[in-house]
């Protein structure tokens, strides 16, 4: 068996939307900095959580065993072990593509209880590709902007994404592909392309690509640019093989709608003073 197989197990029965493989999940969650509390009785995994730092990363109490006190306890003990860590904060969740973010909306009454006060929220939506088409008819951003991958100064790029979100710039380097809206020759919209990305949707649906960190610089907002972007950078993923085209951390899900993606997932961000 598997190191963690019976939590991988008893995660898909908290969470019966993923598929994930124990390799995987040993692979996503569990990092050098991140402690893993059980709940066992008669030898039986009831419970967990994973924390990493000052965040409870995962919760997991096997759904014929709630309301028990199980989870209840884990948190406690996980906010105990925090607190002598010598932090006076607990999160709950942690920034990382590649697994949960948050709560998923349908436990925060857990955490509300517990006295987490919610400090944001974010949707993550998903569309299978197989039949995606992009047709420019059903845009008018080309009718001002000319689309395609970027190939020009990283100081130009940088400079077109921090007049959208400063924290952003980091994440734009030399060799990642951006794909560009330009007008003038100038960048007016942006995001981050990736393909093949290993993270928790991988082992249901297959590969999985990205358009992250989607960006338009003030003056050229609705404009119809930035979602003719994305629809074709959708289909530049379908083209490349991805079985599923995945959004991370967004607000604007009512947006990416538009285009056929779903709603998969709302995470909510919490804390509490310890």
């Amino acid at each position: 068996m598997h190191r963690y197989e019976e939590h991988c197990v008893l995660f898909g029965e908290c969470y019966p939307q993923f598929r994930m493989k124990p390799e995987t999940f040993e692979q996503l969650m569990l990092k050098e900095d991140t402690s893993v509390t059980e709940h066992r009785e008669s030898g039986r995994l009831l419970g967990f959580d994973i924390c990493e730092k000052n965040a409870v990363r995962l919760l997991c109490v096997s759904p014929q065993e709630r309301h028990r006190g199980i989870g209840t306890a884990l948190l406690s003990k996980a906010e105990a072990g925090i607190r002598k860590a010598g932090y006076d904060e607990i999160l709950i969740g942690g920034v990382s593509s590649r697994f949960l973010i948050g709560a998923d909306s349908s436990s925060w009454g857990f955490f509300e209880k517990a006295g987490y006060t919610e400090v944001g929220r974010c949707d993550e939506l998903l569309m299978p590709l197989k039949d995606f088409s992009f047709a420019p008819d059903d845009f008018r951003g080309h009718r001002i902007a000319e689309y395609g991958f970027y190939n020009g100064s990283i100081d130009a790029l940088r400079r077109a994404v921090a007049e959208v979100n400063e924290d952003w710039v980091q994440y734009f380097g030399e060799n990642d592909r951006v794909y560009c809206a330009k007008v003038g020759g100038g960048i007016v919209s942006f995001c981050l392309v990736s393909t093949d990305v290993k993270n928790y949707l991988s082992d249901a649906f297959g590969r999985v690509g990205m358009p992250g960190c989607v960006g338009t610089v003030p003056g050229f907002r609705n404009r119809g640019i930035a979602i003719e972007m994305i629809a074709r950078v959708t289909e530049i993923l379908k083209n490349e093989g991805q079985d599923i085209s995945f959004i991370f951390f967004t607000g604007v899900a009512e947006w990416y709608k538009k285009l056929g993606y779903e709603v998969f997932m709302t995470e909510i961000f919490a804390k509490k003073e310890l």
